[in-house]
């Protein structure tokens, strides 16, 4: 825009923050319709409106547009009688990408981490994943602490009881022919069937993405009751009504995680469900990586920092000392 021949982006700096603002009620209300009992602020007025228009549409269609916030800080480490509870992504934030998903690897230096970390935190560690329990169960050994899998479609609490969204066979096979049907017009992609839901993955030929995300919005009227979960070069069609945030929300109604403060990390774009969550009970959201903007309050650049944070995290609360900040930029 120009005014008397000078350029402003004011107009476009207050629609980027109207945009966030959508954003973030988007996640919230959503968060909130399901679990009414555990959000502490209720979204209300016009944005509330915007919210309700917003839910059933991809973050993934408004977070890119949007300017970049400053810099965020790096976590902090937990204070002398705070009581934590972690919840956790896997790929991109416990582990590096791969170019499939079946070639992950879990080190048995991280397996000990965690397993310290669900004692010393006794019991409060949670998993979050795309993935399915059957799949996390084969990369980490059927652990003992509680996991949502496939963005909260598949729960099991930590006393092992088991929640699943019940979705028909002839649903089930629809979605997998349309994924599939999408995938062999796109060389390169590779289909991850994860029976509830069904995945397209990009990070073999990222140059389709975009093509990808087209065809499957395209598709999905004729989908009754699945939703397009977009992420880091994959996209989803899984059942509506679930996603990461009401996942946290759910657990940490459940003990041992009940009336502790949620610490929630995460990368992808699933994950700003689980960070507004996290928010709304004054918790602790940290991003993982440099994706832009996001609802998070702090920042690790990668999975060696989580590591080394998740490291320092446990150190502490076994002494008991007082913590000083993590290093400035989040570096391990």
């Amino acid at each position: 825009m120009n005014v008397g021949g000078k350029a402003t982006t004011a107009p476009r700096d207050a629609d980027v923050r109207l945009r966030f603002k959508l954003i973030k009620s988007a996640v919230m209300s959503s968060i909130h319709d399901s679990h009414p009992g555990h959000c502490r602020h209720r979204v209300k007025g016009p944005l509330h409106i915007g919210a309700v228009r917003l839910r059933r549409m991809s973050l993934l269609s408004f977070i890119p547009e949007m300017s970049v916030p400053p810099m965020l800080p790096a976590p902090p480490l937990p204070a002398p009688g705070d009581r934590w509870a972690l919840f956790l992504d896997v790929d991109g934030t416990l582990l590096p990408f791969a170019d499939r998903p079946e070639e992950v690897v879990v080190s048995d230096r991280l397996r000990v981490l965690l397993a310290d970390l669900y004692a010393t935190l006794d019991g409060a560690l949670a998993l979050v994943s795309g993935r399915g329990l059957v799949d996390l169960d084969r990369l980490f050994g059927a652990p003992p602490w509680a996991m949502a899998g496939l963005h909260g479609l598949q729960l099991r609490h930590a006393n092992g009881e088991m929640r699943e969204t019940r979705v028909s066979g002839s649903r089930r096979s629809l979605a997998l022919h349309t994924a599939e049907t999408i995938s062999r017009a796109h060389p390169g992609t590779l289909i991850e069937n994860k029976e509830l839901a069904v995945a397209i993955h990009s990070r073999t030929a990222p140059e389709h993405f975009e093509s990808v995300r087209h065809a499957v919005e395209t598709a999905l009227p004729q989908l009754h009751g699945y939703e397009m979960q977009a992420g880091n070069l994959v996209v989803e069609l899984k059942p509506e009504g679930m996603d990461k945030g009401k996942a946290v929300a759910e657990l940490m109604a459940s003990e041992p995680f009940a009336g502790r403060v949620p610490v929630y990390l995460g990368d992808d774009l699933t994950d700003e469900y689980g960070f507004a969550a996290t928010n709304l009970e004054n918790g602790l959201s940290v991003r993982v990586g440099s994706r832009e903007p996001s609802l998070a309050q702090y920042t690790l650049p990668g999975t060696d920092a989580v590591h080394a944070w998740l490291s320092r995290v446990l150190n502490v609360i076994k002494q008991g000392a007082h913590p000083h900040a993590y290093p400035s930029g989040g570096n391990a």
